[in-house]
């Protein structure tokens, strides 16, 4: 797992002799690493009552006509991004960005399912319904209805000003339930199930954990860590080890659920097979209670499909990953997966 360090550098360049030897040019700089490492910081006063209103306000503006509400709570530098597509900057280009992925499905009904808050950023995992009434990502408008199960991060202000929001969801699951030929790697069972994540039937107010800052939830980021370190290094005793025997892993969204440690071993087997020099970055990490939120990315060359998406022509692959860990007794027992890998091959339009 790569670590972005400057101090290797400053040593470097102290010990050459200015005389003879010029500066080096300047390193690329993984911007997102640094500002994530600022923003795992957590306050013991912990978030404001203005930052706790800010996942049921995101979720209403989400389900509103227009997204009305949303820009108001964003701060004038606010960033968004979504794997696959274009960043976006500033109020009015978030919003656009959410209207063309999500926009196409009116009326759409949300609600919340679970947040997970610390004091300056706040998980909030979200359950969509609607109807797709205009094109959507190369599909024609269907009038079909569809289940979108997404999960959101949120930084926030003080004041409770969202500065910046990474938005997850599978597009190839939505895809699978507009109708055949609209996303080929997924399964029949995908297609009638649609959302599986979670009792259709469920209601109530969402869940919601907040951090402590405590020694165990520091133990149980290492914990999650530590299974991304044993996948890039191939050492799968070191993964195995790390997971609890009845372990689930879980894809919102889709029909497919991988139960044990002879499902995480097949898993972690697949991925090397499909990737040459894997290599894995953690740009954010949280302990919350029992819970870890950890969003990291995975790249490497690619040399078999990988979610039933062939290898590209430009075989160098990077996809965005956040695993939602529930630890118990040390292991991970349960992870909820959110990705989008149709960001390997399709660029959503920006």
């Amino acid at each position: 797992m790569r670590i972005l360090s400057t101090m290797a550098l400053a040593l470097l360049m102290a010990g050459c002799p200015s005389e003879t030897v010029g500066p080096p040019p300047e390193p690329p700089v993984n911007w997102q690493s640094l500002e994530a490492g600022v923003r795992q910081s957590s306050s013991p006063a912990g978030p404001t009552a203005n930052e706790r209103a800010v996942a049921d306000a995101y979720v209403a503006a989400l389900g509103a006509p227009e997204f009305a509400g949303l820009a108001t709570r964003l701060d004038d530098d606010a960033r968004f991004s979504f794997p696959g597509a274009s960043d976006s900057h500033g109020s009015e280009a978030i919003v656009r960005a959410h209207d063309k992925l999500l926009g196409a499905f009116v009326p759409r009904k949300i609600r919340t399912r679970r947040v997970w808050r610390t004091s300056s950023e706040q998980t909030v995992e979200w359950e969509l319904t609607g109807i797709q009434t205009r094109d959507w990502m190369g599909v024609k408008a269907s009038q079909k209805s569809v289940t979108i199960s997404g999960v959101t991060l949120l930084w926030t202000k003080d004041d409770g000003a969202i500065t910046d929001l990474h938005l997850y969801f599978d597009v190839a699951a939505v895809k699978a339930q507009l109708g055949p030929g609209t996303e080929a790697p997924v399964s029949a069972a995908a297609q009638a199930a649609g959302s599986s994540a979670f009792d259709a039937t469920a209601s109530g107010p969402p869940e919601v954990f907040e951090q402590e800052s405590s020694p165990a939830e520091r133990s149980n980021v290492a914990i999650a860590k530590g299974s991304l370190d044993a996948l890039e290094n191939n050492d799968l005793a070191a993964y195995e080890a790390g997971m609890a025997n009845v372990v689930e892993i879980q894809r919102p969204g889709r029909a497919q659920l991988v139960r044990g440690t002879a499902g995480a071993t097949s898993y972690f087997k697949a991925m090397h097979k499909a990737i040459s020099q894997l290599d894995t970055t953690v740009t954010d990490a949280w302990g919350i209670g029992n819970f870890v939120v950890l969003e990291y990315a995975i790249g490497g060359e690619q040399l078999a499909p990988i979610d039933g998406i062939s290898a590209q022509r430009d075989k160098t692959v990077v996809f965005h990953i956040v695993d939602i860990v529930e630890i118990a007794v040390s292991k991970m027992a349960h992870i909820w997966r959110y990705d989008n890998p149709s960001e390997i091959a399709v660029t959503p339009p920006s």
